[in-house]
């Protein structure tokens, strides 16, 4: 009975505290030029369901092409900087949201409130003048499966995912076998299920030591992709560890630039 008790109690801690444990915003965001950003408009865009989310956004790249940029789980902008300065000196314009619930943004976080936000950012991206065919979405672990919810409605010039998941179901079965993931989980970003769909340009970059998404995750998405595609591993990388550098080469080599 006292282990039915715990197992029951440890669940219910779970089930309840599962956005904070999915989503975890942490830390202060400076002002872009704190890291040597130069040039990077802060801004507030509004969502379709009434949400300010803060934004960080240059837009004087030589390719003309701009790269929507959604982070992972844990941390905020700012912890990224090194990659929004490899866009810029690789001649790229970006976009990089702050999703609701995280720093300097309204809200609380949630897998329909996360696509909104996308979605705001694309918008936002127009509204410069900027079409589908110049839109790169790269999606950073959690953020892949906002990439492919966007990708599977539109067609854009590329989307690149680096450490993504076939889903977040699947990962929290394989982290948390002991409970009954299924029927607790309320944000399950099914990427497999929406991946089929897409005809844009899909990159995948994934390490073979990555202990928070498995390999096996990437390659199952993988399989399921239909458009164009590219797979790149490395045997000795983790989570997210890929130098963004290597990453827009290969994009660069994989879609013809």
């Amino acid at each position: 009975m006292v282990a039915i008790f715990i197992y029951l109690s440890l669940a219910a801690f779970i089930y309840i505290m599962q956005r904070n444990i999915q989503y975890m915003p942490f830390g202060k965001i400076e002002e872009p030029q704190h890291y040597g950003l130069s040039n990077v408009i802060e801004d507030y865009i509004i969502t379709s369901d009434n949400v300010k989310i803060y934004s960080w956004s240059k837009f004087e790249g030589k390719n003309n092409k701009v790269i929507i940029y959604f982070h992972g789980n844990a941390g905020n902008l700012g912890d990224r900087y090194y990659r929004f300065k490899t866009f810029a000196n690789s001649g790229y314009d970006f976009i990089a949201i702050s999703y609701r619930g995280y720093i300097n943004s309204q809200g609380s976080a949630s897998e329909k409130g996360l696509i909104n936000d996308g979605l705001a950012a694309i918008n936002y991206a127009k509204s410069k003048g900027y079409k589908n065919n110049d839109i790169i979405l790269y999606g950073e672990s959690l953020g892949s499966g906002v990439a492919i919810q966007l990708a599977a409605r539109g067609k854009y010039n590329a989307v690149i995912l680096e450490s993504p998941y076939s889903s977040i179901l699947s990962v929290a079965q394989t982290n948390y076998w002991f409970l009954p993931a299924k029927l607790m989980l309320k944000d399950k970003f099914m990427s497999i299920n929406y991946a089929p769909n897409i005809t844009t340009p899909i990159i995948i970059f994934h390490g073979k030591k990555d202990k928070i998404v498995k390999y096996e995750e990437g390659v199952k998405l993988y399989n399921s992709i239909n458009a164009k595609k590219k797979f790149i591993s490395d045997d000795n990388l983790g989570h997210v560890q890929f130098d963004p550098e290597f990453v827009i080469k290969e994009y660069s080599k994989f879609n013809n630039i």
